[in-house]
């Protein structure tokens, strides 16, 4: 799943461009903003794969972003004007597209994103963590969830639970690429595979009812399968 944020200050551009999104199976809008400003703080909070960026915005634009940010997700920059291509090039963005956008065109700057994800390690079966001096195993398939305690990480697994050192968005980062791993909370991320129930504000699995903030309620009505 590509999850990508929308970045425009023309409220019309970003509700296009999140439509044409809707109709392509594995890109998932996360949000969408008006201000690079404002995107850098989604940024922070969420994993974000791609970035829709428009070039012309007040204050802070596009490019400022790109040139002033080290490590960003993929952009595709988005603009009413093509004057701009070679100087968007230079900074080695996926791809470059003018407004307004349609649907082949913006499946095309996709499938450049795709190939690009390509490169990337593929997804293991489990990850090793050191607990009490030794490296342990854990079967993602069986992983639960993962929690923040104070200035460590819970793993609870369906037997057993591995308190490490580190931070949740840290292993966030190490299990985004996993459809079945979704962050619904600043101390939780689960298992969608192992959720039993969902209300407007909590999941539950087992016996364990865990938080959902509303930030994060959207993202997870959108991934798991309704009928």
């Amino acid at each position: 799943m590509i999850k990508c944020l929308i970045v425009d200050d023309e409220e019309m551009a970003r509700k296009s461009i999140e439509r044409l999104c809707q109709r392509i199976e594995d890109v998932e809008v996360v949000g969408c903003c008006e201000s690079a400003i404002e995107a850098l703080r989604i940024l922070k909070e969420f994993n974000i794969d791609l970035l829709f960026l428009d070039i012309e915005m007040p204050e802070f634009s596009g490019l400022d972003l790109v040139k002033t940010v080290d490590r960003l997700p993929h952009i595709i920059f988005t603009t009413n004007n093509l004057s701009y291509a070679y100087e968007a090039f230079q900074l080695q963005v996926v791809d470059y597209m003018a407004k307004p956008v349609v649907l082949p065109r913006l499946m095309q700057a996709i499938e450049k994103v795709r190939k690009n994800q390509m490169t990337t390690t593929p997804v293991s079966d489990a990850i090793f963590v050191r607990s009490e001096g030794q490296y342990v195993r854990i079967a993602l398939d069986q992983l639960l969830w993962v929690e923040t305690v104070g200035d460590y990480v819970m793993f609870r697994t369906s037997t057993d639970k591995h308190v490490v050192h580190g931070t949740l968005k840290g292993m966030d980062s190490k299990l985004k690429s996993d459809s079945r791993f979704l962050k619904v909370h600043r101390s939780y991320i689960i298992n969608l595979e192992h959720v039993d129930n969902i209300d407007e504000t909590t999941a539950v699995i087992g016996q364990k009812v865990i938080p959902v903030s509303r930030a994060h309620r959207s993202i997870l009505m959108k991934r798991i399968s309704l009928i």
